[in-house]
């Protein structure tokens, strides 16, 4: 269990950032869904179409019913993927903002604290959360500052 301290509380940090990536991966998003939702519906027009001309040809259907059924297969493609790509851009989104936090959050924390160095405060130790991205390198820059306090002017 994290402390208060630890908590998340505001997910859009540096929010050009995670907005401008969340816009990319939604773009990409968009493209591959517009690509496989016009190839399943030209495959399924064109399927549904050639079942249509034979069973006018066999006239076991009129002109008004095939006119339905073209109608009808045009609306609940329509629809149902229309509704499908809302969703699935909004569940993209927040995902994107959640999986950006991971990175960003630990950046910023590790930026401050060399900020707070630079101007001559005593360094910190770098604390992040378990599921937060780049553990590795808040592991090196707590060591190197470590490093750095014991061979400063103080240590002398």
């Amino acid at each position: 269990m994290t402390n208060n301290s630890q908590q998340r509380r505001h997910y859009l940090i540096a929010y050009r950032f995670q907005l401008r990536f969340a816009l990319q991966i939604l773009l990409l998003l968009i493209f591959t869904s517009v690509v496989i939702g016009w190839t399943v519906y030209y495959s399924v027009w064109n399927a549904s179409e050639g079942q249509l001309q034979r069973l006018l040809a066999e006239k076991r259907i009129d002109q008004a019913d095939a006119l339905r059924f073209r109608e009808t297969i045009r609306t609940e493609i329509e629809g149902k993927v229309l509704l499908r790509l809302f969703l699935l851009i909004f569940i993209a989104f927040v995902f994107t903002v959640f999986a950006t936090h991971r990175m960003v959050g630990p950046i910023r924390h590790m930026e401050q604290n060399l900020r707070a160095c630079q101007r001559g405060e005593p360094p910190k130790p770098i604390r992040l959360r378990k599921t937060d991205e780049f553990q590795d390198l808040a592991k090196l820059i707590n060591e190197a500052l470590l490093k750095e306090r014991g061979s400063g002017p103080s240590a002398s």
